[in-house]
């Protein structure tokens, strides 16, 4: 599990969905993950590449939707390592 957690990337142009009440409110993580050259979308589809969800074990549409289509679902702070990440990695 670690070793397919490590080689999981966020791309330039990426979709990424956000779900649930986070701490920070979502126009901040909206925010880094534009700053992060990720995109922001409403809704998931099968070309959603990541769901950040305030509670990783939601029941919500977005969440189920996210795991039939086998869509990795992580916290705002795991998020957050992900971008910081792809920040530090060389081009």
């Amino acid at each position: 599990m670690t070793e397919a957690r490590e080689r999981f990337r966020l791309r330039p142009g990426d979709l990424v969905v956000f779900t649930g009440e986070m701490d920070e409110g979502r126009d901040y993580w909206e925010g880094r993950a534009g700053e992060a050259a990720v995109v922001p979308h409403g809704n998931v589809t099968k070309k959603v590449r990541l769901l950040i969800a305030a509670d990783p074990d939601s029941l919500s549409g977005k969440a189920v939707k996210a795991r039939a289509y086998g869509i990795p679902i992580v916290t705002p702070r795991a998020f957050e390592r992900l971008i910081t990440r792809a920040d530090a990695s060389p081009p």
